[in-house]
């Protein structure tokens, strides 16, 4: 299974764009950045969106519980969806071949947020390669996004992980 990039090809060259357009015609110094409005979140939409197709957990009895979808962000507490967005989900191998997640929210509050996140980390039959990482607290100041990171301690065995967000 390949983990996804970190940055797609879109994404890439709209950064090649960005740069490219910072620079004034001519002289060779940058223009001022445009300022961005402060943010809006229609958590609605993030809520009501189809489901994800790929590999999920699901339970032993059908349809006694909803399936936790895999290599995604489960929400452990209703309210927080009301109240922040994922903005970006990345994985990747690191340079000792251990897999590095990391998460970007966007608070949609004008009051700070303070969530709990975790990773759990598993093989190829979704079995737990190691012990979920301990709950590390994640403060997103209003309008405004923050981002929690963790790596797995096993290499080859982690093909799936899972990021646990909680209020505190």
């Amino acid at each position: 299974m390949k983990l996804p990039a970190a940055l797609g090809a879109g994404s890439l060259a709209a950064l090649v764009a960005g740069a490219v357009m910072l620079t004034a015609l001519g002289d060779g110094q940058p223009l001022a950045a445009r300022e961005n409005q402060v943010v809006k979140c229609k958590t609605g939409k993030a809520r009501k969106a189809p489901g994800y197709a790929g590999a999920a957990l699901v339970a032993n009895v059908p349809r006694s519980m909803t399936p936790i979808d895999l290599n995604a962000v489960q929400f452990a507490d209703k309210a927080l969806t009301r109240d922040m967005v994922v903005e970006g989900l990345f994985a990747r191998r690191t340079e000792t071949d251990t897999v590095e997640v990391s998460a970007r929210f966007v608070n949609c509050t004008k009051r700070a947020l303070t969530i709990r996140a975790r990773s759990s980390f598993m093989d190829d039959v979704q079995y737990p390669v190691e012990p979920s990482s301990a709950w590390q607290r994640v403060i997103i100041q209003p309008y405004a996004t923050g981002v929690y990171r963790e790596r797995s301690m096993k290499r080859d065995e982690v093909k799936y992980y899972l990021i646990e967000i909680a209020g505190e």
